[in-house]
């Protein structure tokens, strides 16, 4: 692919991981396009539905993900909480909460192949972290990788607006509070 070719492809992918993180059922492929300082028909060259596109996104949200967990496992010892705290706020930031609720199937088994090899990579990768955090004390030794991430894609979903505007900070608020009960763990056994 030419160079300009690839840079309109990724402004396309950027653009449209940031509009999906406001309004993923809603945003309109021509506001896309639009945004991204496209024509829509080059838009549909590189992704001829939006579910391609979803697709895009996923892959480039595993593959930030990949990026920043050997950033935060080279750095781990020196510095476990801050790391940590680092890993989960960059988790946060990227969009987690809502990309991953655009992207992802009711069935994850029909991913595209390089998706669900991003998934499964990022997972492996996110597990280590995880592990990494429990030696360190700051996760309780029960929780298993899929409960971390799935809670936190839920306490990471941005609220509707009128929640909003009763507490700001709730989404920060609420990753605190999910954080807080990682590290002492649960009242009640875990049900897996």
């Amino acid at each position: 692919m030419r160079a300009d070719a690839l840079e309109r492809r990724n402004r396309i992918i950027d653009t449209a991981c940031e509009l999906f993180r406001r309004q993923p059922e809603t945003v309109p492929l021509e506001v896309i396009a639009e945004r991204a300082d496209v024509g829509i028909a080059t838009l549909y060259r590189n992704f001829p539905d939006r579910e391609s596109l979803l697709h895009a996104c996923g892959a480039r949200l595993f593959t930030r993900a990949i990026e920043l967990q050997h950033s935060v496992l080279g750095q781990f010892d020196r510095d476990p909480e801050g790391q940590w705290l680092r890993y989960v706020d960059s988790l946060v930031d990227m969009g987690l909460g809502t990309l991953v609720a655009a992207f992802a199937p009711d069935d994850l088994t029909v991913l595209p192949s390089d998706v669900m090899d991003l998934r499964q990579r990022t997972a492996k990768l996110g597990n280590t972290i995880l592990e990494e955090a429990k030696r360190h004390g700051l996760v309780e030794a029960s929780i298993q990788h899929d409960t971390f991430i799935i809670g936190l894609l839920t306490v990471a979903r941005p609220p509707v607006p009128g929640v909003l505007s009763l507490e700001p900070n709730i989404t920060t608020n609420l990753v605190e509070i999910f954080l807080s009960g990682l590290r002492h763990g649960t009242l009640r056994p875990l049900r897996y």
